[in-house]
């Protein structure tokens, strides 16, 4: 009987252990684009929190999650949009040391995500390492223990998609219950499951004949996401970035005066304004999938020198737009608060030649407003010659909010 106590003992103590050391859903955030639901975004902690900090200790174990609701979603963009949100959420010095790293993580994603996929992206906290899946089938793993709160930051940073998107993964697991319903009603098919394997076999058959011994241990992109019939809604290329306006940097609404000062742009904003950039390669909105399909062709290879100089650029674009923004006077009388996204077409003389609303906040004044600020804000500085197109695309978050 003292056995058998002793069993039961050490197999309730190996349970506990288990149970505390798996990580437990701490939050989910919806991505909408266009009024329809894109992805719903998650992370899974050892600790439930709502504090952003907590989350960033790198010793614990995390997860961070993707599942796809919409019909297609090009993994251009996807990947387009994590990394503009990490050079702004990230320090310079982070980004320079984690350059290479990104350029890997970047490199994973090509084709288009179903309905129902599940990119996981999993932190070891006891050996360091980044490990990223798509249907639970391996694409590679990044051996470096700073890399994963890089990637963390893009959405619990002080920039966020939106502050709704931050709030819902810091909602400590206190999560709507019918956003958990489907968000666990994602899943890929078995046919998905299949397609995927087979291409994992097949390129790492090739990868086997090609690759030369010094680059054994160099992480590799296990699989290939495969490409989809077209949907029926082409998406737009997002960023999720924000200037920040308050009602201590507004101006009158009726003003026809130059531009705000430079001080105008809030002290935290300036200083991430400051890091580098990504901007998104795509087009603002494609008028036919066929169309994206064909961009996605022709993209050369991404690398760290052209990550960096598209950063330097972008950033320029964004603190000469963040000079013209205005907070609305009857917005702010009326305690009207918002987020506005738009992506932004530019000529290489920096002429505006789109504006693109991807998200729109509830009063039309703030959206007014988004929109009216790049307008002024035109033109911008030309295009490098270095980056070798003849139009730019760029996005802009914009939070309009009153003081507490």
């Amino acid at each position: 009987m003292k056995s058998i106590k002793i069993v039961l003992s050490f197999w309730v103590f190996t349970f506990a252990l288990t149970a505390k050391a798996a990580p437990l859903l701490n939050g989910l955030a919806l991505e909408k684009q266009f009024n329809k639901d894109i992805y719903i975004a998650a992370i899974y902690s050892e600790n439930l929190t709502r504090d952003s900090s907590t989350l960033l200790d790198n010793n614990i174990p995390r997860r961070l999650e993707v599942r796809v609701i919409t019909k297609s979603l090009p993994a251009r963009r996807l990947r387009n949009q994590w990394m503009e949100a990490i050079a702004i959420n990230n320090r310079g010095d982070t980004l320079s040391s984690q350059a290479e790293n990104m350029v890997t993580f970047a490199n994973l994603f090509k084709g288009r995500f179903a309905h129902g996929d599940q990119l996981s992206i999993e932190f070891a906290a006891d050996t360091g390492s980044t490990t990223i899946s798509l249907n639970s089938i391996r694409l590679g793993e990044i051996a470096d223990p700073d890399f994963f709160n890089t990637l963390l930051r893009a959405w619990i940073g002080s920039v966020p998609p939106s502050t709704d998107f931050k709030d819902g993964l810091l909602s400590a697991g206190q999560v709507s219950g019918s956003l958990v319903t489907t968000f666990e009603s994602l899943a890929p098919t078995s046919e998905r499951v299949a397609e995927l394997q087979l291409k994992q076999i097949s390129q790492e058959e090739a990868t086997a004949a090609e690759e030369a011994p010094t680059e054994a241990t160099k992480p590799k992109p296990a699989i290939e996401i495969a490409d989809l019939p077209p949907p029926t809604l082409a998406l737009a290329a997002t960023a999720p970035a924000a200037a920040v306006v308050t009602e201590a940097d507004s101006i009158q609404e009726d003003s026809e005066q130059g531009p705000q000062p430079e001080g105008a742009v809030p002290a935290q904003a300036e200083e991430e304004i400051e890091l580098i950039t990504v901007p998104p390669e795509d087009g603002p909105l494609l008028a036919a999938d066929a169309e994206d399909m064909m961009e996605e062709e022709e993209e050369a290879p991404l690398t760290a020198d052209m990550i960096l100089a598209r950063q330097i650029y972008h950033s320029s674009l964004l603190r000469h737009t963040f000079r013209y923004i205005r907070y609305p006077k009857r917005a702010q009388e009326r305690g009207h608060e918002g987020s506005v996204r738009l992506n932004v077409t530019i000529d290489s003389q920096g002429q505006v030649r789109d504006i693109q609303p991807i998200q729109e906040s509830r009063h039309a004044s703030l959206n007014r407003e988004a929109q009216a600020a790049v307008r002024r804000a035109g033109p911008y500085p030309g295009v490098p010659a270095q980056l070798g197109t003849d139009t730019y695309n760029f996005s802009i978050p914009i939070t309009f909010r009153l003081p507490d």
